[in-house]
């Protein structure tokens, strides 16, 4: 197979370009330099001129605070370059992968909706990114859209990684205690995403892992027991907590409740996928080199 992935310079477009090397596919890196996504007239002959069985699409911008700084370039990124991208793959009969975010949920009530569930975004980056879906969608039916939540274990760090390398050096700890949602293993996310893809599926899947929501603060106490047990500090030190509303640098307004039900990805799974706390072990057996460095 020929597979076209955008943002491969981004965390999860580099891990998706890798896995869908290694598993023997061709794949065509649409990095901003080969295809800059705030260029929209670029995108049909760019596009045009790629020979590619399925165009996947994880670039995005993805910071809320530089889309409620930019709404007009989160909008040009998050919704009409995925639109115009889906238009693309409909007109030529190809398959078309967009990736979203937990953000395009409201997170007022403590429940996991589905796929089919209102979602009520509370800030900009959110509802682009649901537009962005909505967009797809309708230029390509048949397209898929995978949400997803909090991604660790890619080749650059997210929370996981930072906090485990804070644990291990000593530094002060602290996390926000009042957010939930469901950590996501990069290794599983690929794997996911070319079965999905081998099998065709379309619509929207919830993909992320199963257990009870988390928060980053509850997170930051499983990595740092973790690394106890495996020997890697002699002791639990405390992590503060602290609150959404005492964070100065958040400018946008994040959604509290976005953990998500993921019975259709288990569904289209040959066995369901594990819960986080199981990915975050798996991950963290075979991460020691990094985590000592």
């Amino acid at each position: 197979m020929k597979i076209a992935i955008t943002g491969t310079g981004g965390r999860v477009g580099a891990a998706l370009a890798a896995y869908f090397s290694r598993r023997g596919d061709v794949v065509i890196e649409l990095n901003r330099q080969a295809m800059d996504l705030r260029d929209l007239s670029s995108l049909p002959p760019i596009l045009g001129a790629c020979d590619f069985d399925v165009l996947i699409n994880p670039a995005a911008l993805s910071s809320p605070d530089d889309c409620e700084k930019n709404p007009g370039l989160a909008y040009l990124v998050n919704t009409q370059a995925p639109a115009a991208m889906a238009e693309c793959c409909a007109r030529r009969g190809k398959q078309f992968i967009h990736f979203s975010t937990d953000y395009v949920f409201g997170g007022e009530m403590p429940i996991r909706p589905n796929e089919s569930d209102e979602t009520l975004p509370v800030n900009v980056y959110g509802r682009s990114k649901r537009d962005g879906e909505i967009a797809a969608l309708q230029a390509c039916p048949e397209a898929l859209v995978m949400r997803v939540s909090w991604v660790f274990g890619a080749e650059k760090p997210a929370f996981v990684e930072q906090i485990a390398q804070k644990i291990i050096a000593g530094h002060e700890l602290e996390a926000v205690a009042d957010k939930w949602s469901i950590p996501t293993w990069m290794t599983d996310l690929c794997e996911w995403t070319g079965l999905l893809s081998d099998e065709k599926i379309s619509g929207i899947v919830h993909a992320c892992h199963g257990g009870e929501p988390v928060s980053w603060h509850g997170l930051a106490v499983a990595v740092q027991e973790l690394l106890e047990n495996r020997g890697l500090i002699p002791e639990r030190r405390a992590i503060a907590a602290k609150l959404l509303r005492d964070i100065d640098a958040f400018i946008a307004r994040r959604p509290v409740h976005t953990a998500m039900d993921n019975a259709r990805l288990c569904s289209l799974l040959p066995t369901p996928a594990a819960s986080w706390c199981e990915a975050l072990g798996q991950w963290f057996a075979g991460s020691h080199f990094s985590l000592r460095g």
